[in-house]
């Protein structure tokens, strides 16, 4: 090959690898403000948005205001039904009374230490919040410093047991309490005690109970109802609550 066929082959590949970067586009540029970069022929930089400060969708409506921020002090304990354990948390919110929720079941942390209107009987029956609960004293259930039932225990729980065969719940929580007098390892063995001897009542009342699963706890003097400073206040948290959700 000539001199001059060589020179004209290194032209056509110089104009072909010239062609290939042409056709793939220059690498992507930088920053505008960045001097350093050079642009391409003809480029030019894309305008700014233009922001209306006074459109609709960003002013609040007429009389509307931020809310104040705030912090909420609440838990529950998370409980796994497979071991027993539970741990304290702090989530979003109180839960309800008694459990609704079938997860994650609390008793209640009641917003004052008053007793309710008609309350103060050895037994109490609510349906409040999606939930059906009897609050029974402990009083009336056993004796002092003592987890076997009295000869009343069994008239006491009749009515319960009458209502879950009514409303054939497929979950029933039974939750035992002592006011804050004494040791609270003593009082968390105690009121668990209390609330599976009233379980095992219950089974023995209750024609058949194979449907319902049962959550039994002791709490000792956790999630207190009324003001452990007076004797008649100890007396209304020393109980044990059955309950179980409903969508009445």
């Amino acid at each position: 090959m000539t001199n001059r066929a060589h020179h004209r082959a290194r032209v056509a590949v110089i104009t072909l690898t010239g062609a290939a970067v042409l056709a793939f586009g220059t690498p992507a540029v930088a920053d505008e403000g960045d001097e350093d970069i050079e642009q391409p022929p003809g480029y030019e930089a894309p305008a700014p948005p233009e922001v209306d400060p006074e459109a609709a969708g960003l002013m609040l409506t007429d009389g509307a205001s931020l809310a104040e921020p705030r912090v909420l002090d609440v838990k529950f304990i998370t409980e796994d039904l497979g071991t027993g354990e539970s741990d304290t948390e702090t989530p979003e919110e109180t839960p309800d009374a008694t459990p609704g929720e079938p997860e994650e079941e609390t008793p209640e942390d009641p917003d004052d230490g008053q007793a309710p209107a008609g309350g103060g009987g050895g037994q109490r029956e609510e349906q409040t919040g999606g939930t059906h609960k009897f609050t029974l004293q402990t009083d009336v259930l056993f004796a002092e410093n003592s987890a076997d039932l009295s000869s009343a225990a069994e008239e006491a729980l009749l009515e319960v047991a009458a209502a879950i065969e009514e409303y054939q719940p497929a979950r029933v929580n039974i939750f035992g309490f002592t006011d804050d007098q004494g040791d609270y390892d003593y009082g968390l063995a105690l009121s668990e005690d209390r609330a599976r001897n009233t379980q095992q009542v219950l089974l023995g009342l209750i024609e058949d109970p194979s449907g319902i699963e049962f959550n039994v706890r002791g709490y000792s003097e956790d999630y207190p109802l009324y003001d452990n400073a007076t004797e008649d206040g100890r007396q209304r948290n020393r109980r044990v609550e059955i309950s179980w959700p409903t969508t009445e």
